[in-house]
């Protein structure tokens, strides 16, 4: 989908480019946590699942939610340095 050009004198972030930030850093949070979860509660959870892949599971979803949170940082990074402002 091509986007219209902005006007760079005056730079407005939309309701969607928040949104869709705010919703990449929720989800990080939420794959890290469920990492954690699976890892250290799934006895309580009586998951019946073996030791080996509880830990190989968790530490998969702690590095995804890792991954999306650098990508998503150096994303805003770079829109920062690039048009000066966020986008």
């Amino acid at each position: 989908m091509l986007r219209p050009k902005r006007d760079k004198s005056n730079p407005q972030i939309s309701f969607f480019t928040k949104f869709a930030r705010i919703f990449t850093m929720l989800m990080t949070l939420v794959y890290i946590g469920l990492g954690l979860l699976i890892m250290f509660a799934a006895d309580s959870l009586r998951l019946s699942i073996s030791n080996e892949i509880r830990y190989a599971l968790g530490g998969i979803l702690i590095l995804y939610g890792v991954v999306r949170f650098v990508r998503a940082y150096q994303r805003n990074k770079r829109n920062i340095e690039d048009n000066g402002y966020e986008d």
